[in-house]
């Protein structure tokens, strides 16, 4: 049963890259995948200790789920971390002058406040 879990799990989680380096790519899906592993593990042993389930197959099933979604989950958030970074060191100059402008007006705005406050 392990072995098909197993090979669904790769099958889903194959086409999953990153935009990177193969070489980061591996290590960090490594990462994410042994992440995964100890999140599944950890739910469904705290499941079996309180009780809620009761069988090697429940327990094997709810594992490659739970391991298969956290992924996702996890793979997602790094993906969009590294499409972020990515956008922001080619658009350096646009994203500080937005953070700039933002700032300034932010500034301009509470001071503003400030004025009109010890004025009233």
């Amino acid at each position: 049963m392990r072995a098909i879990f197993s090979f669904i799990f790769d099958r889903l989680t194959d086409p999953l890259g990153l935009p990177i380096e193969w070489y980061w790519e591996c290590i960090i899906l490594a990462v994410v995948g042994l992440a995964a592993y100890i999140i599944a593990y950890r739910a469904v042993g705290d499941l079996y200790s309180d009780g809620w389930i009761d069988g090697g197959t429940v327990g094997s099933v709810l594992h490659w789920v739970i391991r298969l979604i956290t992924f996702i989950i996890i793979w997602a958030v790094t993906y969009g971390v590294i499409w972020l970074v990515r956008f922001i060191t080619a658009h350096w100059v646009i994203v500080l002058s937005v953070l700039g402008g933002v700032l300034l007006t932010a500034t301009a705005i509470i001071t503003l406040l400030q004025v009109s406050k010890r004025r009233g």
